[in-house]
């Protein structure tokens, strides 16, 4: 009888510590940024056909050293759109997004092709969970005719 209790407490502390790890492991490192490549294809809005993306470059997502909050940029010059353009960007902005207790967030980059007002500009939502030295998710972009969504993938450096 003795030996079926303290079995039982050593499995019970056994799944408590395992489930402390994995609590700690949902949230994001604080202080880290995570980064990865540009998605590469992606389903448009209007058709849900799947076609292939010109960003380039990664996209990073900074978390404050408090684990509260986290900032998301794109290294790219051109735009995650669903259609080709020439022109490159001249303003990306953004805003710091909070995390959730669960380890998701929901971040909006605002771009534009010229500084200032006038031409219309592109928003991006990117949405993300941390898995600890990853976070993935997708990226919605809202540009007249050239929106769509696709996913990423990034790791803490």
């Amino acid at each position: 009888m003795r030996a079926s209790t303290s079995r039982t407490l050593a499995a019970a502390a056994a799944l408590t510590l395992a489930g402390a790890a994995s609590a700690l492991a949902a949230g994001p490192l604080k202080g880290k940024t995570y980064q990865g490549s540009a998605p590469v294809t992606g389903v448009t809005s209007e058709g849900h056909h799947r076609i292939r993306l010109y960003a380039g470059g990664y996209i990073t997502v900074r978390v404050a050293t408090s684990g509260r909050s986290v900032s998301v940029r794109f290294t790219s010059p051109w735009p995650v759109l669903y259609c080709r353009t020439q022109q490159k960007l001249h303003v990306q902005s953004t805003k710091a997004a909070s995390i959730s207790r669960s380890g998701s967030f929901k971040a909006t980059i605002i771009e534009r092709f010229a500084a200032g007002p006038g031409s219309n500009s592109i928003t991006q939502v990117v949405t993300g969970r941390f898995a600890g030295r990853t976070v993935k998710g997708a990226i919605h972009t809202h540009a007249a005719e050239c929106g769509g969504t696709s996913t990423y993938s990034a790791t803490a450096r």
